[in-house]
């Protein structure tokens, strides 16, 4: 198991300058998790989780509010870092986010107490936690905007157009149900909205799919 944490955690910038102590307690105390679809990984009403470095799977990172409305801010996917998650490492973050699987998903976790520790004594591992952090509000402010801004045809839109390019494919396979929430709106909206799309030919709807079918009239929709 050590060989597989020291695989990941020799490409992240700071291992090289930790020192050998360091690296033994990195790998001797980080764990690989798997989270099932659906399983909470990380909420406000639980202890400081530490850093989550996706290795598989899609994560969900949302806001929610005390009427139970989400707002998702960001998904993270294999190769990414959420920072956010050891909020109580970093003064400078204020809120409070929620994390879920949305597939199954395997995650290495580097304790917030560790973390913590190791930051205050390596500059180098403090700097990748706030470049991190820093590259998460890009996200947050990115997903403000496209709330604030655009319309909700453009949203699903720009959903649309990103997900296919991140997959590498033109199918799609969500519910209205979960694009709904990762653009935060209402689902009915959302699938009146995909309905509106699949009438002028732009897409095509199959339970539990989407297939972008012209890719050139959605994005003359932006």
């Amino acid at each position: 198991m050590n060989e597989k944490k020291e695989e990941i955690l020799r490409k992240k910038s700071f291992w090289e300058h930790l020192t050998e102590i360091q690296k033994e307690l990195l790998l001797r105390e980080s764990r690989i998790v798997r989270y099932q679809a659906g399983d909470s990984i990380y909420s406000s009403v639980r202890e400081c989780l530490g850093a989550v470095f996706i290795l598989e799977g899609i994560m969900r990172t949302y806001l929610l509010s005390d009427e139970g409305k989400e707002v998702t801010i960001y998904r993270l996917r294999e190769g990414d870092c959420c920072i956010l998650a050891a909020s109580c490492v970093l003064s400078a973050i204020t809120f409070d986010v929620e994390i879920e699987a949305q597939t199954e998903c395997a995650a290495l976790v580097i304790p917030a107490g560790l973390l913590a520790a190791m930051s205050r004594e390596n500059v180098y591992m403090d700097n990748f936690m706030y470049k991190e952090a820093a590259k998460r509000f890009s996200d947050v402010v990115e997903a403000l905007q496209q709330m604030i801004f655009l319309s909700l045809t453009q949203r699903v839109v720009s959903f649309l157009l990103d997900e296919s390019a991140k997959i590498g494919s033109s199918s799609i396979a969500m519910t209205h149900e979960e694009i709904a929430k990762i653009i935060g709106s209402a689902r009915e909206a959302v699938s009146r909205t995909l309905k509106q799309l699949a009438k002028t030919g732009s897409i095509s709807l199959n339970r539990g799919e989407i297939k972008l079918e012209r890719k050139e009239s959605l994005y003359q929709l932006l």
